[in-house]
């Protein structure tokens, strides 16, 4: 759905606009407040050690304080994704040869490329991505790191519906990595992209036989018109052809990485706004601290459903893209860190499991639901969204919009889910 008109079909489901002309996405005004509330994502929580003394980040500059920051985050070095078009606010430091790095896990990204400042985006369990930028590297004396509204101007846009959210484009970047135009029917990524649309200006690494996309490529203006080679450079290969990769941690843009990342970024772009929906609801019925009542009005409950829908259909891939019939390798490294932490259930099956072959999970529902931005949902709104779940899998047929999942995979699904998630309807 474009973006203009999901607004206005938000707006309308949930009924947000009370005489003060409050909408859920006036994410700086009560309930939300999110430049005064005390805020507990992962960066803002380690700056506040720092602040008390209790940690030092001495490191110097660069790839040391990288290296350190991905340790007290707990982010896994084995994620990087290399972008090298000039879309950041970096614009200036990034270019084919001088690519910025990205490496997430469930909760934080940090983005930094050489002779460039960290950038990071940490969520906020109830108030969507909070923005951190390191001080100039010449600046001795001011905090290392403060939150940056800066970035706001882009992040907080059309493509997350105007909410404080995570960003990634593709683009037609040329040798310079300046964008020469965008692809316009996807201002966000998500599993719903098709590959022949994806990450045009990023570096794509890992074996991946027979796929298309924009990655590893550059656009060319020719007759008025921008065009790529999705077939090119498409292939395998070591990305030190473009770039001198020694000056990174890693040398990979792993293809398995860059799909989780797709998926992860719009899963908590559903979630956060999810969140701005309800909480704006509650507080427009008065409901004080946040508390509903046993027996709220019918139509709350129908705006609830519908908040809970939207989060469902996600977290369940429906319009995943085909990925191909034949299985995506990747470099490896990414996939065993990923692995690393899954949650099995009796029969050893976790939601982490790879597929790699036509989808990118063998059990299509999101890792995210064990996520800070998943917990921290209103309890209102966790318990919606676990009904709806617990009702789609468990279902003889499966109902309109989620019959891409067979009936054996939507049983494997409910029985991990019973396992593994606290609080989950049937919990074993």
């Amino acid at each position: 759905m474009p973006p203009v008109l999901r607004i206005a079909t938000l707006v309308t489901l949930a009924g947000i606009a009370p005489a003060a002309g409050q909408f859920f996405n006036d994410f700086d005004e009560p309930p939300h407040d999110y430049w005064t509330a005390e805020m507990r994502d992962p960066m803002s929580t380690l700056l506040r050690e720092v602040e008390a003394g209790r940690l030092e980040l001495g490191e110097r500059p660069g790839l040391p304080l990288v290296r350190r920051l991905l340790e007290e985050l707990d982010i896994p070095v084995e994620s990087q994704v290399l972008v090298f078009s000039r879309t950041s606010l970096q614009r200036g430091a990034v270019s084919p040869k001088n690519p910025r790095a990205i490496y997430f896990n469930e909760d934080s990204y940090l983005g930094w490329m050489p002779g460039g400042r960290i950038e990071i985006a940490s969520s906020d369990p109830e108030r969507g991505a909070v923005f951190y930028f390191q001080r100039e590297l010449d600046d001795e004396a001011s905090p290392l790191f403060t939150r940056d509204k800066v970035c706001i101007q882009c992040h907080a846009g059309s493509a997350t519906n105007f909410l404080p959210g995570l960003l990634g484009r593709s683009v037609f970047p040329d040798r310079r990595g300046r964008s020469l135009k965008a692809i316009e029917s996807f201002e966000r990524v998500g599993h719903e992209v098709p590959l022949r649309d994806r990450w045009g200006g990023w570096y794509v690494s890992g074996g991946h036989e027979g796929l298309r996309h924009m990655g590893n490529s550059q656009a060319l203006r020719a007759g008025g018109q921008v065009d790529i080679d999705r077939a090119a450079n498409a292939a395998p290969g070591t990305l030190g052809r473009f770039f001198d990769t020694t000056r990174y941690p890693v040398e990979t843009s792993d293809i398995v990485s860059l799909l989780v990342l797709d998926h992860q970024i719009s899963m908590h772009f559903e979630l956060m706004e999810a969140h701005y929906i309800v909480r704006q609801m509650i507080a427009d019925q008065g409901w004080g601290g946040g508390a509903v009542p046993d027996d709220p009005p019918a139509e709350f409950v129908g705006q609830l459903a519908a908040a809970a829908e939207r989060v469902v259909g996600y977290m369940l891939f429906q319009g995943e893209a085909e990925l191909g019939d034949t299985e995506i390798a990747g470099d490896g490294a990414f996939r065993r860190t990923f692995l690393a932490d899954r949650r099995p259930d009796s029969e050893a099956r976790s939601l982490k499991d790879l597929h790699l072959r036509g989808r990118l999970f063998r059990h299509r529902c999101s890792y995210m639901i064990y996520s800070g931005s998943f917990t921290g949902l209103p309890e209102v709104l966790k318990g919606a969204v676990y009904r709806r779940l617990a009702e789609v899998l468990g279902a003889e047929e499966a109902p309109e919009g989620y019959r891409h999942l067979p009936a054996v995979e939507r049983a494997a699904i409910l029985d991990i889910l019973r396992e593994t998630v606290p609080g989950f309807p049937g919990e074993r």
